[in-house]
C-alpha cells in the first residue's frame, strides 16, 4: 500500500525541517500560522493524518499506522531525520515515532497531551454529533451551523468542526472518516506507548494552564518516556496551545529549537 498523506510547506529547502501533525479532526491548515512564523530559519511541513484532511481514509485508524505513514512520507520526502511537532492526537504520533524510530528524530515537540490513557467518552458526543446531522437537508455551512447549535454549544469549537464540511457540486460531505474515527475511540484514548518506550533526545512538552490535559501529576509519566523533557505551562491558553497564542507558542519552540 502506498498511502497518500497531503502536505504544505513554508521555508527554505536548505534549513532544518520540522514536520507538525494536528489534532483529531483538525488538519494541516492549523499549522499555518506557526509556520509561517517559523519559515524564516526552518523548512516547516505540515501534514493532514490519515482519514483527515486531504489525506487518504482506512478503517484503520491506530497510532502506530499513523505512524508508518509518517516514516513512509518522510522516506518519500528523502528526509531522514527531523524535528517533530503534534499537538494532542499528533502528540501521541509523534512519541510513538520517536519512542520506536529515534534515529529519525532530531527533538521532539508535543503540544497538550501526555503519554497516558484518556477518558474514552471525551470526544465521543462531538462525533456523535456530526454523524447525526442529515447531510441532504443541509444547502450551506450555515444550515448546519444551526442544527449543531444544541448540540455543540460552544461556538468557537463549533466553527473548528464545521471546517470539516465540504460541497462538492453543491452537496455536502464530510471531510474526515468519521465513521472510523469514532468506531476508534477507544483506541485513540489510550496511552499509544508501551512499559518501555523511551525517547533519550530533547524533548518538549506545551501545555496550555486552563487545559487538564497535561496536569502536574503527570509530569512524571513523561519524565519516564522522554528523560531530557522540558515542560512548559502557556498560561490563560486552553488545549489548542499553538492557535490560542500563537505568538507565545512559537517563542518557546524557537527557544527550545534553537
Amino acid at each position: 500500500m502506498n498511502p497518500f498523506l497531503y502536505h504544505e510547506e513554508q521555508g527554505n529547502s536548505g534549513s532544518p525541517s520540522v514536520i507538525c501533525l494536528h489534532g483529531l479532526l483538525g488538519s494541516s491548515r492549523n499549522w499555518r500560522g506557526v509556520a509561517k512564523s517559523l519559515a524564516e530559519n526552518y523548512l516547516i511541513f505540515t501534514l493532514d493524518l490519515r482519514n483527515h484532511g486531504q489525506s487518504f481514509h482506512s478503517d484503520d485508524a491506530g497510532v502506530d499506522s499513523m505512524v508508518d505513514d509518517i516514516l513512509q512520507w518522510m522516506d518519500n520526502q528523502e528526509i531522514h531525520r527531523s524535528h517533530l511537532c503534534g499537538h494532542s492526537l499528533g502528540g501521541k504520533v509523534v512519541m510513538k515515532l520517536a519512542c520506536m524510530h529515534p534515529d529519525r528524530v532530531q527533538s521532539l515537540i508535543v503540544g497538550d497531551i501526555a503519554p497516558r490513557d484518556y477518558p474514552e467518552g471525551h470526544h465521543v458526543p462531538t462525533l456523535d454529533a456530526l454523524l447525526s446531522l442529515d447531510l441532504e437537508a443541509i444547502k450551506n455551512r450555515k444550515e448546519a451551523d444551526i442544527l449543531l447549535m444544541d448540540l455543540v454549544p460552544h461556538w468557537t469549537f463549533r466553527q473548528f468542526l464545521l471546517t470539516n464540511l465540504d460541497f462538492v457540486e453543491g452537496q455536502p460531505r464530510w471531510i474526515p472518516n468519521l465513521k472510523v474515527l469514532r468506531e476508534s475511540m477507544a483506541l485513540l484514548s489510550k496511552n499509544p506507548l508501551q512499559a518501555g518506550d523511551r525517547f533519550a533526545g530533547p524533548s518538549l512538552f506545551v501545555r496550555g494552564g486552563n487545559s487538564g490535559y497535561v496536569r502536574s501529576e503527570h509530569f512524571d509519566d513523561i519524565y519516564r518516556f522522554f528523560p531530557k523533557s522540558t515542560i512548559e505551562t502557556m498560561d490563560g491558553v486552553g488545549h489548542d496551545v499553538h492557535v490560542e497564542n500563537r505568538a507565545l507558542f512559537v517563542n518557546i519552540i524557537q527557544s527550545f529549537l534553537a
